[in-house]
């Protein structure tokens, strides 16, 4: 039973029975008889307060942070192992036997373009698992993600699973927060590809230069060391491309080994182009703008690393769909636009208004609020990016959290006032549904709304409860009015 501390140093604080390890599992709802408990110090819990209660549900060894713990029952075996958590992807590993060394891991890292690069990904490789924002999925089968990386102990269960049905790619997004804290340290990635950074979790990072370094951490992490794919148009691709110019670089704008062109747009998406040693390949897709050509160019990257043929990939360029809350239309048969879209960074909420701009005959107007307990130096930034490609522009409620949603609307609106942007040109409605249900109103034909933030996302969180609010759901309501 103590296989599973290989390359993990730990302290025996009692040795009980020995016995066979049914599973391993840090919630103590879910402990069997014969399960081992993995006391993991949380941001808001403390697993050692449930030490009692798994060990009442059958664990038979409990594995804590702490050494000052209380030794109940003599027959349960209590082993300390210091920051647990930075050591639990290798305990699971040595359990579940290292699936990930059988599977081709693909990793995605940036600040925007990580989900839709995982679904262009998923569209474009047989028999895939794929782990981020939205959820996660092994082959068809579809999980509620609660986090964008999941603990260590999850991935290496879905790892297991996923290799006992037959999945052969793993495509995962990796935050700059699961890179942090080791989540995925037990890991080596067959490929990997960096989409771009820009000022987000600063509350979290504190700086860009620490936000960088937890993101440059990937890349020490592959098996082949030159197998990554990277945006160098973004400055911070540059300095990781710069690092191995063994990478394959990507770029709309300057030299690459893939460079990406939008032909034109059309009404099933838009025509483009790449170039990959010398020679120009076309395609269609129903993705739109400079940042999803950029996502394809990755993605495109991520295939030669993984030695498929230039002109396969083209072919499998055809089957990428639309990805959910990525400028998702909602269409009630109305003669002007709705766009749904997750865009909640002054970069991210730029690019789209800047593809919104180019596609749209008459108005742009834009529906955009500011998440409540995260960096609010980006509130204004956000409002100024809305104001450089919008002809009117409604403030509104993000997920405020527990912060004043007033408050926070009065610091995105400071990013207007800033700079003089007419006060007949935008407006301030801190109800989202009242935001969306006006900016529908207000739209006439040929105009596009852009309803900016949440995209699939189907909550709103006020002070510290999750309500039901799909901004999909609150369009189609008043376009049908």
């Amino acid at each position: 039973m103590f296989e599973i501390f290989e390359n993990v140093e730990y302290e025996v604080i009692n040795k009980g029975k020995d016995f066979v390890i049914g599973d391993i599992h840090y919630d103590s709802r879910k402990i069997k008889e014969n399960d081992v408990f993995c006391a993991l110090i949380g941001a808001v819990t403390d697993g050692h307060n449930y030490i009692e209660k798994a060990v009442n549900s059958g664990a038979k060894m409990v594995i804590a942070e702490k050494k000052d713990i209380t030794v109940a029952d003599k027959d349960v075996t209590y082993i300390f192992v210091d920051n647990l958590r930075k050591h639990l992807g290798v305990i699971a590993s040595n359990f579940f036997g290292w699936p990930q060394k059988k599977l081709k891991i693909i990793g995605i890292t940036g600040t925007n373009g990580k989900t839709t690069s995982s679904y262009i990904l998923d569209s474009m490789l047989e028999n895939t698992s794929r782990i981020g924002t939205i959820g996660y999925k092994i082959l068809d089968e579809e999980i509620e993600a609660p986090n964008t990386t999941p603990e260590s102990l999850d991935l290496v269960k879905m790892l297991d699973k996923s290799l006992k049905k037959g999945v052969e790619y793993f495509i995962m997004e990796v935050s700059s927060h699961a890179l942090e804290i080791g989540r995925v340290d037990m890991l080596e990635f067959d490929s990997v590809m960096f989409t771009n950074l820009t000022q987000d979790h600063l509350d979290y990072h504190e700086n860009m230069e620490n936000y960088f370094n937890a993101k440059f951490k990937l890349f020490s992490m592959l098996r082949n060391k030159d197998a990554a794919a990277v945006n160098i148009d973004d400055s911070y691709g540059e300095r990781i491309y710069n690092s191995n110019k063994s990478y394959k670089s990507y770029s709309i704008i300057k030299d690459s080994d893939l460079k990406g062109k939008i032909e034109e747009y059309h009404n099933g998406g838009m025509k483009a182009s790449v170039i990959f040693q010398g020679a120009e390949y076309f395609f269609d897709t129903k993705l739109v703008g400079d940042y999803n050509l950029y996502n394809l160019l990755g993605c495109i990257g991520v295939l030669l690393n993984l030695g498929f043929d230039i002109r396969d990939i083209i072919e499998r360029v055809k089957r990428v769909g639309y990805v959910p809350g990525r400028f998702e239309l909602v269409n009630e048969g109305q003669d002007f636009r709705v766009i749904v879209d997750y865009a909640h960074t002054d970069n991210g909420l730029e690019n789209i208004l800047e593809t919104v701009r180019k596609i749209t005959e008459k108005r742009v107007i834009t529906i955009f609020g500011a998440g409540g307990d995260r960096d609010n130096t980006k509130r204004p930034k956000m409002a100024r990016a809305a104001a450089k490609y919008s002809d009117f522009v409604i403030i509104t409620s993000d997920n405020p959290r527990t912060e004043d949603p007033a408050e926070i609307t009065r610091q995105v609106e400071k990013g207007l006032t800033d700079i003089d942007f007419p006060k007949d040109k935008y407006t301030v409605i801190v109800d989202r549904e009242q935001a969306i249900r006006y900016g529908i109103e207000m739209s006439d034909a040929n105009d596009s709304l852009l309803i900016a933030g949440k995209g699939h996302e189907d909550y709103q969180i006020l002070g510290r409860e999750k309500i039901h609010f799909d901004d999909r759901e609150q369009a189609r309501k008043y376009l049908k009015k």
